[in-house]
């Protein structure tokens, strides 16, 4: 792990996995947030626009440091108003939307468009070693923290759920 955290950023531990879709719980719509993202071209930066359940909208800028590991990083938000957005949204890059459930200390992301079918899980904690202590449940099929065909950006890009 790096010694020195970026000006203004925070560690976050990530683990994601594929799920089983039979094997999970069932979702509530009724709560579920929509997540819109750009992957902006050349860059580490993802423009996210969440609509919660209410139909209030939130914006935020993210840049996610190159982690030395894959389950841990700097990253830092910057929280943008609906102007702010619409002018960043303007930037090439690749985009992805995903609807995002809460199920027990986990984030459920239901992929749209040319990823449908895709459902991914991830905990997230603020340091390795709770992020490995985390339980994992049986609906959580495969462990992909360390394959780059998951990344957000990578899954951006794709035009098919990796095999």
């Amino acid at each position: 792990m790096p010694t020195k955290l970026p000006k203004y950023a925070h560690w976050v531990a990530e683990r994601r996995f594929l799920v089983d879709a039979a094997a999970m719980p069932k979702l509530d719509e009724s709560k579920a947030r929509r997540i819109e993202d750009l992957y902006i071209a050349d860059g580490r930066l993802r423009l996210r626009a969440i609509t919660h359940a209410s139909g209030e909208r939130e914006f935020k800028l993210a840049k996610k440091y190159a982690p030395e590991t894959p389950l841990i990083g700097p990253m830092t938000n910057l929280y943008l108003d609906a102007d702010e957005y619409a002018v960043l949204s303007k930037l090439p890059g690749a985009r992805i939307s995903k609807r995002r459930h809460k199920v027990g200390g986990f984030v459920v992301d239901v992929f749209e468009g040319p990823l449908e079918g895709l459902i991914t899980a991830e905990c997230e904690a603020t340091n390795r070693m709770a992020a490995m202590a985390v339980e994992i449940p049986p609906w959580c099929v495969r462990e992909v923290t360390t394959e780059l065909a998951y990344t957000g950006g990578a899954l951006a890009q794709a035009q098919a759920v990796p095999a």
